[in-house]
């Protein structure tokens, strides 16, 4: 059996030696190498591939600091899921699974959306005035995400 220092170094080999100037791939290469490792073998293969995106508010946005006021996340997580954001025509077009998650959104979503809820709080509070999570909120959020 080949160790994990083996085969990562098996892997690194044949991410090099492809046809290709050697890191000009960036963080493409890092994520083979990473799967390749999980999955224990110089081949690996991405079945049944999802990507999530997570949708949240954050206090800072009552600070003008973002050229879209709170209003339009909810907006935006209704366009990925009815199909009409970019992300979500990349992933219908490459046959990959998208999952949205209402991961702090200060907005009520339908109980039959797609959108998955994963709410803590409707945001968190502006940081400049408050701390924006409690400890509290912060270890739900985590476990939330772990969840």
């Amino acid at each position: 059996m080949v160790t994990k220092a083996e085969l990562k170094e098996q892997l690194r080999h044949k991410i090099d030696f492809k046809t290709k100037p050697t890191g000009s791939l960036g963080q493409l290469e890092d994520i083979a190498l990473q799967i390749g490792l999980i999955q224990q073998t110089l081949s690996p293969k991405i079945e049944k591939p999802a990507l999530l995106v997570f949708a949240a508010d954050h206090g800072l946005a009552d600070e003008k600091i973002s050229p879209y006021p709170k209003d339009v996340t909810w907006q935006m997580a209704m366009n990925f899921v009815a199909g009409g954001a970019a992300i979500s025509v990349f992933c219908r077009k490459n046959g990959i699974n998208l999952k949205v998650v209402d991961a702090g959104v200060d907005f009520d979503f339908p109980e039959n959306s797609p959108i998955i809820p994963a709410k803590i709080a409707r945001g968190s509070r502006n940081m400049r005035k408050e701390p924006a999570m409690t400890i509290i909120e912060c270890e739900q959020a985590m476990a939330k995400g772990a969840e």
